[in-house]
């Protein structure tokens, strides 16, 4: 038994070098699927975003034909104001009081 124990090393030494090609291996694809599960997650919360920022457009679109929506793009976008009202500037200083 002994003699087919020290004529066989190389089975065995080939068989540890297999096991730890495998778990190294292993360890690669674990660390594969950690990286493209966050990347599909990142995607994720993209596609969510870009389906909210749709909403918002699809809505802004409906809205061009009223004519408080014209007159709040007036207003925000172009610093226009209706007749009848006061604008007012704000004006801030910095720190040295300039």
């Amino acid at each position: 038994m002994q003699r087919f124990v020290l004529e066989s090393w190389w089975v065995w030494t080939f068989a540890i070098v297999c096991f730890g090609l495998y778990e190294q291996g292993a360890m690669k694809l674990e660390r594969e699927i950690a990286l493209l599960e966050k990347e599909r997650d990142s995607l994720k919360a993209k596609i969510t975003q870009a389906a909210i920022q749709q909403q918002e457009l699809r809505l802004q679109i409906n809205s061009q034909n009223d004519a408080a929506w014209i007159e709040l793009v007036l207003i925000r976008a172009l610093g226009v104001i209706p007749e009848g009202t006061t604008k007012v500037y704000y004006q801030y200083k910095d720190e040295e009081g300039g």
